[in-house]
């Protein structure tokens, strides 16, 4: 969108039903989340600058949302007021009459005019939707999914009254087809829940729960607290602010699991050809291939998550790494500044004020370099780099899978990690050689060079297990796309839009 067009609509009034705190919650969850990578990124680059850049984008990104929204951006935030009084043009009576359609020709509920313009209120007595052979959907279970749907696209950059109309047909469609594979499961009785079912649901439980808990322990983590206490206040954000308990994930999966089997009993017979093997390689790589040439910082990205690679950017080596921590908070935040500041600073002009900010990183290293030493003295007597690794290093990266194998990818314009360890890592000359200690604002590192990263195109055959899987995945839930189409027109649904003004 242009930003004419953002800017003009600046005074618009914000849709009816918005309530105050699903705003300001939205917003603190893009800052969190914003930060979360920014924190990541920032912990591996070094110039301040690109880091300020992109935090600056991420606001101009939130104004314009905010905008969108209905925030006075031209105003003292502070005198910021949400007026929910007036009706927007799409209030009506609720007429309560079909507006016909069937479930893969939707075409006749939406007409020119915007039906909707924003997100509803959720506080409203539930009226019927949509009716079906055998049920009904009620406005209560379709109003909460719209305006998470619909929020979501608010935020990447969408006009609600723009995008409205098709979330909620999305909306409709969906929650109807969920309620008719309820009642298909139930009649096949795969809503009987079997034992292994439940350790199935039990164990995925569990690592849902492990997996929150490492995300909201870094937001409630303090100096000084112990593992446990960090813990234990995290356990209870979740719990008294998230309403997310071990109990509440195990419900959740549980009352999905029934849909799950049905989808499983669906889709069992389903198969992939050779054919669209090839084609679904083929056009994976290409898209790689265009992707990572053009940006290849998502390679690398890719590759540290695992993700499947296809195609290599030439210039890559593979290096592993031993991070030794500054041991408290208060030195890593100096030499963060410190370090900060010489990146901005122009070796020639600046080298008077270069040599005061060393002398000054030089006494928050020593104690590191001690340790560097102890290292390099191990390594000279033949012990392993990883086995080194596993008593020094605090590089959580480095300890699960594919970097632990593989390495970090880096080349000599990286973008995940600083510019010290970055020129170290690549000054290297051979593989098997390790670099000397490698200042950045983490702390030191001692870069082992693995291998070079062979460029140009993944054979089929060394990813022919990954591709057919995901090959056969895409074929499976196209077949069930095409069953729960034909499931609604034989349920020959009714919906009511229009009950929703």
């Amino acid at each position: 969108m242009a930003n004419e067009a953002k800017q003009s609509k600046k005074r618009r009034q914000r849709p009816s039903g918005v309530p105050t705190l699903l705003v300001v919650l939205l917003l603190i969850i893009a800052l969190a989340m914003g930060g979360l990578a920014g924190f990541f990124v920032a912990r591996r680059t070094a110039p301040v600058n690109d880091e300020l850049e992109k935090a600056n984008e991420r606001i101009i990104e939130l104004e314009n949302t905010l905008n969108l929204i209905g925030f006075p951006m031209d105003e003292d935030p502070e005198d910021w007021v949400f007026d929910d009084s007036a009706e927007t043009s799409a209030q009506q009576e609720l007429s309560g009459k079909a507006t016909g359609g069937t479930s893969d020709d939707l075409s006749d509920l939406w007409d020119d005019e915007s039906l909707l313009t924003g997100t509803l209120d959720e506080n409203t007595e539930p009226v019927v939707v949509a009716e079906f052979d055998g049920g009904q959907l009620l406005s209560t279970e379709v109003i909460p999914e719209f305006n998470d749907q619909l929020t979501t696209q608010i935020f990447a950059g969408y006009s609600a009254s723009e995008v409205a109309d098709s979330v909620l047909q999305t909306v409709l469609t969906n929650k109807a087809a969920e309620k008719l594979v309820a009642l298909k499961a139930q009649a096949q009785g795969l809503d009987q829940l079997t034992e292994e079912d439940l350790k199935q649901i039990n164990a995925q439980a569990q690592q849902a729960y492990a997996d929150q808990l490492e995300y909201y322990t870094a937001f409630v983590a303090q100096p000084g607290k112990s593992a446990e206490e960090v813990r234990a206040d995290a356990e209870k954000y979740m719990r008294e602010e998230e309403n997310i308990t071990l109990q509440a994930i195990t419900d959740e999966i549980k009352a999905d699991w029934p849909a799950q089997k049905y989808y499983k009993e669906i889709v069992k017979d389903v198969t992939v050809s050779e054919e669209e093997v090839q084609q679904y390689y083929q056009e994976q790589l290409a898209i790689q291939r265009e992707n990572y040439s053009q940006y290849p910082e998502e390679f690398e990205f890719a590759h540290t998550d695992g993700a499947l690679i296809l195609y290599r950017p030439a210039g890559y080596r593979a290096v592993r790494d031993i991070l030794i921590p500054f041991e408290n908070d208060e030195d890593e935040v100096k030499a963060t500044e410190l370090m900060d500041e010489i990146s901005q600073l122009d070796p020639q002009s600046d080298a008077a004020r270069i040599q005061e900010i060393e002398a000054e990183l030089n006494p928050l290293f020593a104690p590191l370099e001690a340790t560097a030493k102890e290292i390099s003295d191990k390594l000279q007597a033949g012990e392993s780099f990883m086995s080194l690794a596993d008593q020094y290093g605090k590089d959580e990266m480095m300890e699960s899978e594919p970097v632990r194998s593989e390495g970090y990818y880096i080349n000599e314009n990286s973008y995940l990690f600083s510019t010290e360890f970055i020129q170290g890592a690549m000054i290297l000359d051979k593989p098997g050689q390790v670099s000397s200690p490698l200042r950045s604002p983490s702390g030191l590192h001692l870069v082992e060079y693995l291998s070079d990263v062979t460029p140009g195109d993944v054979p089929l055959e060394e990813v022919r297990d990954t591709i057919e899987s995901q090959a056969l995945e895409i074929r499976q839930h196209a077949y069930y796309d095409e069953q729960t189409t034909a499931m609604l027109e034989e349920a020959n649904v009714q919906y009511y839009p229009e009950r929703l003004q």
